[in-house]
């Protein structure tokens, strides 16, 4: 199901947004709303619970959204039941084995069957179509067994694996069957439920594949006593106090089982879990350090605000800035004209942007993605500096700006390179405009 929500997404980034031409489609018996070019009424055709392959290809109007062909495979998901009434589900409950045809149904409802709210950029009502050739159908039954063996030959693998740990005389095992490689338990007491832990840990499957991974940067905080990744993980945060660490092998059993997670982790899976213990809180301590760290922050950040006018005042001088701010303090430099449209309110205007703190810190791009971003001009869906500038700019053109942080995310804080009080320059790119 990856690939669908895939192609669910992709769209939800799409920039064209019209309405598709219904008249050559016909409503199914189940609700959905199809075209067939070619049927092949004689042949199988899929059943919930099955795997299909497929081809999709997904349009608004003439514009192509997303095609499965352009990535050079075909896409394979289970036929589930349909999420609402002419879903893609419903479409392919409708076909044969090599038939091709397409699907329209409007925008609205597959918003709300994934919980979101529409974009206010696109209409209520537009429709999107999805062709689909269905090129293979595999059966329920045969995909259970060949799980069934699959789980089997994995439990195998798994036992095969942990045997050489538990038959070392160099490890050692907790009545559960953790498997201790190395434990330095530190100094203080162990964890407690509710105390609050700040550790570095990574948790990695014995071929070497990382699952999480917090070994830098800001220590990770949880709650002793949250099973969310498993009771092995718990437990061996409880054998560490402050200052210790320690390596273990969380066997599947203590992990995600014979059920593996959502088709992320598989069944019968063992987990390497490496952990240093920062810190270890009463939730009383955390409180009174959180409220200690909140006051030093207040005054940071009214220092920052205090300081900000004399930062800006000398980047400009040292870049040889020569362009005054405008009158909300926005300083405009324009480093290619464009030779498009101007944007109006209400339109859908499209962006690259990227940003750098005024140290020249790289903080986002989103040529990173390759991906444009679009915002309805003047609804106040951007951030002030952002949507001043595009009222000076021409579609094609390029501009560096200076935003105050007034103009930006203001108190907000993005991370620890854009602290709140940050000002931000952008370099801007105004690609597209949709009326």
């Amino acid at each position: 199901m990856k690939n669908r929500i895939l192609i669910l997404l992709l769209f939800s980034l799409s920039l064209l947004i019209v309405s598709c031409n219904r008249s050559d489609y016909k409503r199914t018996d189940n609700g959905a709303l199809m075209k067939f070019y070619t049927i092949n009424n004689n042949n199988e055709m899929p059943e919930i619970g099955d795997m299909v392959v497929v081809d999709v290809t997904q349009r608004v109007s003439d514009s192509v959204l997303f095609s499965s062909e352009l990535l050079g495979e075909p896409f394979e998901m289970i036929v589930e039941v349909p999420s609402f009434k002419g879903d893609i589900m419903s479409a392919l409950l409708n076909m044969h084995l090599n038939d091709h045809a397409s699907v329209i149904f409007p925008i609205d409802s597959m918003f709300t069957s994934i919980g979101e709210d529409l974009p206010p950029y696109i209409e209520s009502g537009t429709l999107t179509e999805m062709e689909i050739v269905l090129k293979e159908i595999v059966r329920k039954e045969v995909i259970e067994e060949e799980l069934r063996i699959e789980t089997e030959m994995r439990k195998s693998n798994e036992e095969s694996m942990l045997a050489p740990y538990y038959n070392d005389d160099n490890c050692t095992s907790t009545d559960d069957g953790i498997i201790i490689l190395n434990l330095n338990k530190g100094k203080g007491r162990l964890a407690k439920a509710g105390d609050i832990m700040k550790v570095y840990f990574t948790f990695c499957t014995l071929e070497g594949d990382t699952l999480l991974d917090f070994s830098t940067g800001k220590p990770y905080e949880l709650v002793f006593g949250d099973m969310a990744l498993g009771q092995g993980f718990y437990e061996g945060l409880g054998l560490v106090a402050k200052d210790g660490d320690a390596e273990f092998i969380i066997p599947s059993s203590l992990a995600w089982g014979a059920d593996g997670f959502q088709g992320v982790i598989l069944p019968y899976t063992p987990f390497k879990f490496d952990l240093q213990v920062v810190d270890i809180m009463t939730s009383d301590e955390y409180e009174e350090e959180q409220a200690i760290m909140m006051e030093k922050e207040e005054r940071e950040n009214a220092q920052r605000l205090k300081e900000e006018p004399t930062k800006i005042a000398n980047y400009v001088k040292d870049n040889n800035i020569n362009v005054q701010p405008k009158t909300s303090g926005l300083y405009f430099i324009e480093t290619e004209q464009g030779i498009g449209e101007s944007a109006q309110t209400g339109d859908m205007v499209i962006v690259h942007y990227t940003i750098f703190n005024l140290d020249g810190k790289l903080i986002e791009s989103s040529y990173d993605y390759n991906q444009p971003i679009p915002f309805v001009y003047g609804e106040n869906q951007m951030i002030p500096g952002i949507e001043e500038a595009v009222g000076y700019m021409k579609v094609g053109g390029k501009a560096r700006i200076i935003v105050p942080s007034q103009l930006g995310f203001g108190e907000i804080k993005i991370d620890d390179n854009l602290p709140a009080n940050s000002t931000l320059i952008i370099d801007l790119e105004f690609v597209d405009l949709q009326r």
